[in-house]
């Protein structure tokens, strides 16, 4: 799956649902919309991230994911893709 560049999620952003959740330094992960204007989040992506850019574990990456991506705004603004 390609991700979409930061010029693609900004205007999904400006021209989509307001209430879109874009996660600092997650630009990567992002695989597209879906219907009801949220960006979408490729799970194993957002492993990656975490793994290359701040050193963890993929068990440490995927427990940092639920808590603290997944975990946000009880999951509403955003939908995460589950690839693995």
């Amino acid at each position: 799956m390609n991700t979409m560049n930061t010029q693609d999620i900004e205007y999904y952003l400006d021209c989509c649902d307001p209430k879109a959740i874009r996660f600092d330094g997650l630009d990567e992960a992002v695989i597209g919309v879906d219907h009801g204007g949220q960006l979408c989040y490729l799970h194993s992506k957002m492993v990656d991230i975490f793994m290359s850019r701040d050193g963890m574990t993929d068990i440490e990456a995927m427990e940092w994911i639920d808590f603290n991506v997944i975990g946000t705004n009880a999951g509403v603004g955003f939908t995460v893709v589950f690839d693995d």
